[in-house]
This record gives C-alpha cells, sequence and structure tokens, in this order.
C-alpha cells in the first residue's frame, strides 16, 4: 500500500467515531480471558509487590493483566496455564528464524559449554560478528558493539557531536530511540514534547529538535535556524517512520535529510533496530539505496540472545571511538561484545542469509495483509486496514498513535482510542492470537497457512463482535 493511500485511510479512521465492543461482550472476553490465565493472574498480583507495576516489559499486553510466558518454538508461544497463541511479536521484532532455532541454540549451547559466558576481554566472535553486519550493510564499514538498542543510539548521537563539533540533534516526531534522557522527546506520537519526560530536567533537551514528520518545512528551518547556535551534529531517523512505520514517511523524507545533513555538514543516523535485518538482510539503506553515515542496531543482530546492540558506519565517522584518552568519545559496557551474544550474532545472520528468511517472513506478511485486507472490507462501515513494510505489519483499527494534537480533544482521543484498541487485543489473546501494542505484527520465516487461517478465525470472531453502523 502506498504512501498516500495509508494516510487517507487513516484520516477516514479518524473522521469517524471508533467502534467499540459492547459492554456486555467485553466483560464475557475479559471473563474468558481471566478464565483461561489464571495463572498468570497470580504471578502479576505477586510481582505487584515487589517489581513496579507487576511487569518489566513494556511490550507486554498488561491490560487488564500481563500473560506470563513458559516456551516458544517456532511461531508459536505458550503461556503458564498452556494456553497456545500464534505469535506475532516476536520478540519486539528480532526473531525472524523463528523462536528456539534449533542450529542457532545448539552453538550457543556449545560456547556457554566449552568456554563460558564472558571474560571481559576480546574474543574472536567479534570479528566473525562484526564481518557479517558489514558484508551485509552498505554503510556500514566499523562495528562497535554495545549492550542494547538504547546504548547504541546514546553512542550515535555522541559519536555525530564528536565528529563535526557541532551539537544540535535533530529527532523526529513519533520516533523511538530508546529511553536515554534526551530522547524522551515526542516518543509515540509527534508534537507530544516532554509528555513522558517525567524525572528528566529539562535542560537535557537544550540542544534537541523536534521536527514533526513529513513536515519538509519545518525540517529545512530547523537546519538555518540552529546554523549559529551550535550547529546541526545529525539527525536521527527511523527510516520508514516512527514506531516502526506506524508514522509513514513522504517517499522523498529520506532523501531530503540525507541532502540537507550533505548540504549542512550534519551526519545522517539510521536507526535500524527494527529495520535492520528484517526489511531486508541490508536494511532500509540498502533497500531504498540511502546511505547514512550512521547505523543503530539492537536486538535482531543477536535474534533475541541478550546483551544485544551496536553503533556502525563508515571508517572516517567511526574513528572517533579510537585514538588516545581524551581525544576519542567514551562508551562502555562490561558485558558489551560478549562471546555468547557475537556467536548468536554471527551464526543467526548466516542462517537468516543461508535460509532466505527475510524474503520467507517478507511471502508470508503479504499474504497476511491481503487476506485481513480482504477481510476487513466485508466492513467496510469499520474502515480497518493493513499496511506493510516487508515483515513489518501494522493494522489500523483507531489509529490512536496518529492523532492530530492540534484537535482540541487530542488527548481524550488518543486515551480513547488506545482504550479501544487494548479492549480489541483482549479478544484477541483470549482466542490465541499475540500482537504488539494493538497495532503491530512482525512475522518470521516460519508462520505458514495454518498461522494464516488462525489469525483470520480470530479476527473475523472479532469483527462480530463489533455492531454494524
Amino acid at each position: 500500500m502506498e504512501y498516500a493511500e495509508i494516510m487517507k485511510r487513516k484520516d477516514a479512521i479518524l473522521s469517524q467515531p471508533v467502534h467499540p465492543i459492547p459492554k456486555d461482550k467485553l466483560a464475557s472476553e475479559q471473563k474468558l480471558y481471566a478464565e483461561r490465565c489464571k495463572r498468570s493472574i497470580e504471578i502479576f498480583e505477586k510481582a505487584k509487590g515487589m517489581i513496579p507495576g507487576g511487569v518489566e516489559h513494556n511490550l507486554s499486553q498488561n491490560k487488564p493483566f500481563p500473560l506470563a510466558m513458559d516456551r516458544a518454538k517456532g511461531y508459536k508461544i505458550w503461556d503458564v496455564d498452556g494456553n497456545e497463541y500464534i505469535d506475532y511479536l516476536m520478540c519486539g521484532a528480532p526473531i525472524m528464524l523463528g523462536h528456539s532455532y534449533e542450529p542457532l541454540d545448539e552453538k550457543i549451547v556449545e560456547i556457554i559449554r566449552q568456554k563460558g559466558p564472558a571474560t571481559g576481554l576480546t574474543s574472536e566472535y567479534e570479528l566473525l560478528a562484526a564481518e557479517e553486519i558489514i558484508k551485509h550493510m552498505p554503510g556500514v564499514e566499523m562495528v562497535r558493539f554495545l549492550q542494547s538498542g538504547t546504548e547504541a543510539d546514546m553512542a550515535a548521537l555522541r559519536i555525530a557531536r564528536a565528529y563535526t563539533g557541532k551539537v544540535k540533534i535533530i529527532k523526529i516526531g513519533g520516533s523511538y530511540h530508546g529511553w536515554s534522557d534526551q530522547m524522551i522527546c515526542s516518543v509515540h506520537i509527534p508534537r507530544t514534547g516532554n509528555f513522558e519526560a517525567k524525572g528528566i530536567p529539562a535542560e537535557c533537551f537544550t540542544h534537541i529538535v523536534d521536527v514533526a514528520p513529513n513536515d519538509f518545512e519545518a525540517l529545512e528551518a530547523a537546519f538555518k535556524d540552529h546554523q549559529d547556535k551550535g550547529g546541526v551534529a545529525g539527525v536521527i531517523v527511523e527510516p520508514i517512520g516512527g514506531e516502526s512505520g506506524a508514522h509513514p514517511v513522504h517517499p522523498d523524507w529520506n532523501k531530503a535529510i540525507r541532502k540537507l545533513c550533505d548540504q549542512y555538514g550534519s551526519l545522517l543516523i539510521f536507526d535500524e533496530v527494527v529495520t535492520g535485518f528484517r526489511l531486508d538482510m541490508g536494511g532500509a539503506q540498502k533497500l531504498y539505496n540511502i546511505i547514512p553515515d550512521i547505523t543503530v542496531l539492537g536486538k535482531i543482530i543477536t535474534h533475541g540472545y541478550p546483551s544485544s546492540g551496536a553503533v556502525a558506519g563508515r571508517k572516517e565517522v567511526m574513528k572517533v571511538c579510537t585514538g588516545s584518552m581524551g581525544e576519542k568519545i567514551f562508551v562502555g559496557g562490561t558485558l558489551a561484545a560478549n562471546p555468547i551474544s557475537m556467536a548468536a550474532c554471527y551464526y543467526a545472520l548466516k542462517y537468516m542469509a543461508e535460509h532466505d528468511a527475510v524474503a520467507k517472513a517478507t511471502t508470508f506478511a503479504n499474504r497476511l495483509t491481503q487476506a485481513l485486507n480482504d477481510l476487513y472490507a466485508t466492513r467496510p462501515d469499520l474502515g480497518f486496514f493493513v499496511y506493510n513494510y516487508g515483515a513489518i505489519m501494522h493494522y489500523m483499527t483507531t489509529a490512536f498513535f496518529s492523532i492530530d494534537l492540534n484537535t482540541p480533544d487530542a488527548l481524550t482521543q488518543i486515551f480513547t482510542r488506545k482504550q479501544v484498541a487494548d479492549d480489541y487485543q483482549v479478544v484477541t489473546m483470549a482466542h490465541g492470537l499475540c500482537t504488539l501494542a494493538g497495532t503491530r505484527m512482525y512475522t518470521c520465516m516460519q508462520h505458514d497457512d495454518e498461522a494464516l487461517k488462525k489469525t483470520l478465525a480470530i479476527w473475523e470472531y472479532v469483527l462480530s463482535l463489533i455492531p454494524r453502523s
């Protein structure tokens, strides 16, 4: 689906009221969910006394309670009550080969048994992992491994400032670049500013320039206006748009950013935590032929194994990470680039390339996108639709991410629409379908016809609960 069509359909959803499930039917579904997941509820109630909020994972479906999972295999996961789910969360996107992919797991088990988990010193696997990344990504000549995507984003900003000698960073509203202080600006929804920045001093945003997505005039003005105020060191973007494409970018958007960065001596930073090795083995940069100066990678490079992140780029830029004390940027992490993570990166990328995992996951996503759109078309009164960027799918039911903050009742609209989307997700979870935040689905190479049929059947049931208007 093209950009213009996506935006047109989103506007159509926003032009009409939401379509909630009637209270009696929703109560029945909530009761079913609770009956199926009694052990999860028990764990949640106990956890609330020891863990803030009772859950660690912001990707979880936490309302009315988070599921406690037991195991995962292929495209399926099972909770502690034994309920089976078709998984489209995929650990937040890194799983491309399928959960518990045996050839990869066997390599990691062998390393643990023979070599131990970590020494705090260099291992050969660092080189092997870096070689695999460099081989696939056109904008990468050197790699510095870290422990998360958040750390990699932090390092990317520091590298850009050290290399250019400038201080301002342009951040595109609605994008997510980890949870460091300076990046909690207009998170999730454009123009929300410091709405989610509790505990962060306002001074942390002194050198962050917030620009709304697809606002070409504001983008150019940001470069011009800050030329004599420290200058723009870099622009950090999710190449398919904020929240992994929940805020789609105009086809010329990234090209315009690249051009302005070149014009003003700034660096283009692609946050490819999700798109790298999922959209294409060479990332969005290869697929769209727009080469960034710095690339940020995250959990996908280790296929879900922990301590996973990297900042990468061309040698000329990455050299600021080297040199004597006082001449290089400071980055750290005792467990960064440990043998387990590096071996997981090396073997995961090799297996993904060998089995054409991206193409297989994309083929399934294309099929499911078409099938869901065909199903949603039977209910034109709702306006629901799906679009995908390869193996990254977005299903739009209430479009709460897309509310214009300039509307008088914007916050009320956001919360109301988010609640209805959450209610839909409770029903899908109660019947065995796991997605991300009621809006997103990630596919892997093992999703098959059975997964497609069950997904459609569950959504057909959800639609049956919503009255026709």
